[in-house]
């Protein structure tokens, strides 16, 4: 492979190809691999997409189990759940399945345990790549028909119950639902959110019992999701009823990217399969349509969240804002501005701090903190995002740095859930992962572009 880290030759891509192996072995739990040894102890949505690539050349059946694990939880409306709990580690982590209090919900699996909100849904992308990958596509055409079906419906939950105003943009009715759970950009919806002390139920966070308070969301962002948890729950997660008179819901760039860029593989799968994909095509069109027409920032030069309750954007610049490149949203006009944002100061530092690419809150932001979940740390499954939008729009040695810069770090630091974006750290400071250590998907997507 070109364009490896510098000092990475073939003796150190073995090395860290069977570290990223073990990490993955060491977190299976029964059908499926968790994310972390004891952080996240159960099944999470998007991290089984991702995790389910890094099996995909090895173990290709697990490959398959990632996802039919994770879509036993889903709901008769379609919603794949943020979270299908293990019974083995009941107790482990908060919020856990007896907080959501989803037992008994009408169309909740009633033989599994889930939350009761969703994650970006990179399932039909993940379940196309799996495709390319076969190593006997007519032996697997079952599998990839069942699941593309179920996939198809998970879809149709967006557009019919996240969608009110058919405009072609799901809304997030949680930060946990975008997979960035703690960006600023969350911080200014709280603000017209109010509540009392009262309406938030008691609780007590297993996260900082793994991870030190630093590297986490701050109490009061978390009283906030608690907050929201306990509106859902109270009206019995009762679609579309909830939404008229609730107040988190935000049309967040790289959910709506994420999703179109599985319409995308949905139509190519589905013309693989002999499937109908005129809907498909439909929300495809829609969904880039209104990317354009309602997340662009014209003076900032970036994709960025509507409040669908105040009726307003929030300019506040994420690495989530460069998504819509996933989708081809972007016309080459917009598409350079944001390859020229992403080469910027705002994300790529400066000859006298530099940066590894790419920040998940530009460092310009105010809100940028290196260290803290989402505020500013680079996630590798972002860089991955991001390397594969940058190469749909020819950017292919910029894509190779996205590539370069986060082996990198692997290669540095080890398998972290996020890393510090300064490439010179502080004073005294030698290690630049936090969160939690032995993270599934960066050995997946390590594993991926490796092509182990």
């Amino acid at each position: 492979m070109t364009n490896l880290p510098v000092n990475f030759d073939e003796p150190a891509k073995e090395t860290l190809v069977a570290a990223a192996k073990k990490v993955l072995k060491n977190n299976v739990l029964g059908t499926f691999t968790k994310p972390a040894p004891n952080l996240y102890p159960h099944q999470w949505n998007w991290d089984a997409g991702f995790i389910a690539l890094g099996y995909a050349r090895s173990d290709f059946r697990q490959a398959c189990a990632e996802l039919t694990s994770l879509f036993r939880g889903q709901w008769a409306n379609g919603m794949v759940p943020q979270i299908v709990f293990s019974v083995e580690n009941v107790g482990k982590y908060f919020p856990g399945y007896f907080f959501w209090e989803t037992h008994g919900i009408p169309g909740k699996p009633r033989n599994k345990r889930t939350s009761g909100i969703t994650m970006p849904p990179v399932h039909g992308f993940i379940l196309n790549r799996l495709l390319q990958l076969a190593p006997d596509t007519k032996a697997s055409r079952p599998y990839f028909r069942r699941m593309f079906d179920r996939v198809v419906l998970l879809h149709q939950y967006y557009y019919r119950f996240r969608d009110p105003g058919r405009e072609g943009l799901a809304f997030i009715c949680h930060p946990w639902e975008s997979g960035m759970d703690n960006l600023p950009t969350w911080e200014e919806v709280f603000k017209s959110i109010h509540f009392d002390e009262s309406e938030v139920p008691p609780y007590e966070r297993r996260d900082l019992d793994h991870v030190d308070a630093p590297y986490r969301p701050r109490k009061h962002s978390y009283d906030r999701y608690i907050y929201l948890v306990n509106r859902l729950r109270q009206q019995r997660y009762n679609e579309p009823e909830i939404w008229n008179n609730y107040p988190f819901q935000v049309q967040e760039p790289m959910f709506n990217a994420i999703l179109n860029h599985s319409n995308d593989a949905l139509i190519e799968l589905g013309k693989w399969l002999g499937r109908d994909t005129g809907r498909l095509r439909e929300w495809q069109n829609q969904t880039n349509r209104a990317l354009n027409s309602k997340l662009w920032d014209e003076s900032r030069g970036i994709y960025v969240s509507y409040d669908r309750v105040q009726g307003r954007q929030i300019p506040i610049a994420t690495a989530g804002g460069l998504m819509p490149l996933l989708c081809g949203a972007p016309d080459t006009a917009r598409a350079e501005r944001l390859v020229s944002l992403l080469q910027s100061p705002s994300f790529a530092g400066t000859r006298e701090n530099p940066a590894w690419l790419c920040a998940s809150t530009a460092l310009d932001e105010p809100g940028f903190d290196p260290c803290r979940y989402w505020r500013g740390p680079v996630w590798i499954n972002m860089n991955w995002l991001l390397f594969h939008s940058l190469q749909r729009y020819g950017y292919h040695p910029l894509a190779a740095r996205m590539r370069s810069d986060s082996l990198e770090l692997v290669r540095k630091f080890g398998f972290w859930e996020y890393y510090n974006p300064w490439k010179n750290l502080p004073d005294g400071e030698t290690n630049g992962g936090y969160g939690a250590n032995q993270f599934s998907w960066t050995a997946a997507l390590t594993l991926d572009w490796l092509n182990a």
